[in-house]
């Protein structure tokens, strides 16, 4: 140990403290790190007049500053998930520095706090990258244009609602006769039987005057037949003569000619 410089084992990690500063207070600006700071620096203080042979005192020194670096580690821990960003944004070297210290300080307690700080914020970016993610698909849902139909399927589908068409037509009329009240069924019957007498009564009509008329020459020839026989006879003598006045009629008429 003679010869070594009592700042031996800090000397890679005091950066880390002033951008752990920075950090917690860009995350909340209330927790001013000054009063840590001055403390902190009189400790370094000390540790620089420690004669090089007294190397109990130097590690005494560097145990307060290990004391120091979990606080400010402690309090870095306990920034909410959603600081993060801002504890990140603060400077572009903490994630290096305290993956330094995760990685090579010689305090197992100091190791083990930046081992959970670098675990916390990893979970706190990846959960941002997630909620962004779906707020980013649910805009691309929404802006996203609806499937166009295939044109035969199109076509399908319009070619069986013209043939739904006159289906619905048909049952809707179906439905209205359903609907008839007993009185206008009453009143459609009652209809139809008019109809009916009127034809039936036109048909016995016409049968009656073909009766009449195969009648009629009958009861000529029965008036004929019951006549007395003089007065028969006399009919008959009348159309003789009258067919002989006609006779003579027509053949003067062609000597005249």
């Amino acid at each position: 140990m003679a010869g070594q410089s009592p700042l031996r084992r800090w000397k890679p990690f005091f950066a880390a403290f002033g951008l752990v500063d920075a950090a917690i207070e860009a995350a909340d600006p209330a927790l001013r790190r000054d009063e840590i700071r001055s403390a902190r620096g009189e400790v370094v203080e000390l540790l620089c007049g420690v004669l090089v042979g007294d190397a109990h005192k130097a590690e005494e020194l560097c145990v307060a500053l290990d004391g120091f670096m979990a606080e400010s580690l402690l309090t870095l821990l306990a920034v909410p998930a959603e600081k993060v960003p801002s504890v990140l944004a603060s400077s572009a070297d903490l994630p290096k520095a305290v993956g330094a210290l995760r990685c090579h300080h010689q305090n197992a307690r100091v190791r083990g706090l930046a081992r959970d700080i670098t675990r916390g914020w990893t979970a706190a970016v990846e959960g941002d990258v997630a909620r962004a993610k779906e707020r980013f698909d649910a805009v691309r849902g929404v802006d996203k244009p609806a499937p166009k139909l295939d044109a035969k399927r199109g076509s399908a589908e319009v070619e069986e609602k013209k043939m739904e068409a006159p289906e619905a037509s048909r049952c809707s009329s179906l439905d209205v006769k359903k609907r008839e009240s007993p009185e206008e069924k009453e009143r459609m019957e009652a209809t139809k039987r008019k109809l009916r007498e009127g034809y039936r009564e036109a048909e016995d009509a016409k049968r009656q005057r073909k009766i009449q008329v195969i009648a009629a020459p009958k009861m000529v020839d029965q008036r004929r037949q019951m006549m007395h026989p003089i007065l028969r006879e006399r009919s008959r003598a009348r159309c003789g003569a009258s067919t002989a006045v006609v006779r003579r009629s027509l053949v003067s008429s062609f000597n005249k000619v």
